[in-house]
Parts: structure tokens; C-alpha cells; sequence
């Protein structure tokens, strides 16, 4: 159903009676938020299915799946993740319908017969990101200074020695 790149906004009635499967490139310039921690790389793809139950919701069903570059917070070099989710979303047309759908699907709200596509996909994959990136196993560089441990704590000086000397200054 689709052409190479996911649209923008999809026709949400058409898309459901047609029951079509449609797979689509993620192109990277689609996703600026997602850009903002992360870079997608080229390749990605998504795989979208409408259908709706008899006396049921409306339901998009996928899977999706990319690799995007962020930085570990370890060392500060990039770390590449593959991301792999499944979709499920419940198309509700007003705030009511929201609070009853089935808990099994996300809500996702359809204006005017449209629901903003790349917009729910770009969502999808931002939950999908790691919360603190990371290599399994990398050397940041960062050593202690031998004078930083082996120092005791009771000879150091006080940062607060200038205000008792104010003090008795003062007092005095």
C-alpha cells in the first residue's frame, strides 16, 4: 500500500477496510525529535496491518525494526543499538473512546479520518531507545590520581577555613 517512505498521515477508515499489509522504508530527515538523541540509520523498516474485530476497535497492528547511533555514557563514543518493537495501537476518535479501549492496545488519536503517522512511529521508537546508552563493556580512560586516593581527608583544608578567619576577624 505504501510506496518506499512511510507518509505523513494515513487515511485511517481506508487503511482498516482494506486489511492490506504494507512495509515501509524509515527514512532519517522524517524524524526530528528522534534526532535529537539519536541518529537513525538508513534501513530501517516497518510492516503495518489494519483490521477490526467485529464489535471491536479499530487496531494497527506491526512490527518495526532500525538501528540508530547514540553516544555511551561511559566513554562519549557512539554505540550502535538494534531496536526492535511491536505495534499495537487502538485508533480512537475522541478523548471518551480513549478511556475504553482495551488496555492491550496504546491509544492513538485519528483527527478527521487522519492519523498522524510518522508522528505515532516516531513515538514507538523513541520508547524504544535505551535510557542510558551504553557499550557492554568499554574503557572510558578515566583513572584515579594517585594523590586523589591515597590522600587522607584530615590534612586536606577546609573550604570553609576563609569564613572562620572572617569570623574572628570580625568578632575581634
Amino acid at each position: 500500500m505504501f510506496s518506499d517512505t512511510l507518509p505523513e498521515l494515513l487515511n485511517a477508515n481506508r487503511f482498516i477496510d482494506a486489511q492490506e499489509a504494507a512495509t515501509a522504508v524509515l527514512e532519517p530527515k522524517h524524524y526530528q525529535r528522534l534526532s535529537q538523541v539519536a541518529t537513525l540509520l538508513p534501513g530501517g523498516q516497518i510492516t503495518l496491518t489494519g483490521r477490526r474485530d467485529p464489535f471491536g476497535p479499530r487496531v494497527v497492528e506491526g512490527r518495526v525494526k532500525c538501528s540508530v547511533e547514540m553516544t555511551c555514557q561511559r566513554c562519549l563514543e557512539t554505540v550502535t543499538y538494534e531496536l526492535e518493537g511491536m505495534i499495537g495501537w487502538g485508533l480512537v476518535f475522541s478523548e471518551l473512546e480513549m478511556q475504553s479501549l482495551d488496555k492491550q492496545f496504546d491509544p492513538i488519536l485519528v483527527v478527521e479520518g487522519q492519523l498522524r503517522l510518522r508522528e505515532a512511529v516516531e513515538d514507538e521508537l523513541m520508547l524504544l531507545l535505551p535510557m542510558m546508552p551504553m557499550h557492554q563493556a568499554c574503557d572510558s580512560g578515566w583513572k584515579p590520581q594517585a594523590e586523589d586516593v591515597d590522600a587522607p581527608s584530615a590534612e586536606r583544608e577546609s573550604p570553609f577555613s576563609v569564613l572562620s578567619q572572617l569570623k574572628n576577624e570580625q568578632g575581634s
